[in-house]
């Protein structure tokens, strides 16, 4: 790996721990509006699934969501805002039974 690619990653890594400290305000935060949540729980899902690089299934992201961002994601409520974008056709597929992905 050469110089460049390791500041990117470098980078990369950073801008998630930034997210991540973001999140868990947002989550304390008493006045934030219920639509507001909404969307910040997909991205949410969405930095879950690019940092790992691979399909997974709702119940591991509900895991890291709950252990890396402190938010706890409601399973029917976060797989029916998936199901919805995914129909949509925006920023996820479903690549098997409850099993999700970044579009490429």
């Amino acid at each position: 790996m050469d110089t460049f690619d390791k500041l990117l990653e470098f980078q990369k890594d950073l801008i998630q721990s930034q997210l991540k400290v973001i999140y868990r305000y947002q989550q304390q935060s008493p006045h934030l509006k219920k639509s507001a949540q909404r969307t910040s729980k997909l991205n949410i899902v969405e930095d879950i699934l690019a940092s790992h690089h691979q399909p997974l299934h709702i119940s591991k992201i509900i895991e890291i969501a709950k252990n890396d961002y402190n938010v706890t994601l409601e399973r029917d409520s976060i797989v029916s805002a998936l199901v919805k974008k995914i129909q949509a056709g925006v920023r996820f597929i479903r690549v098997a039974p409850n099993t999700f992905d970044l579009k490429k």
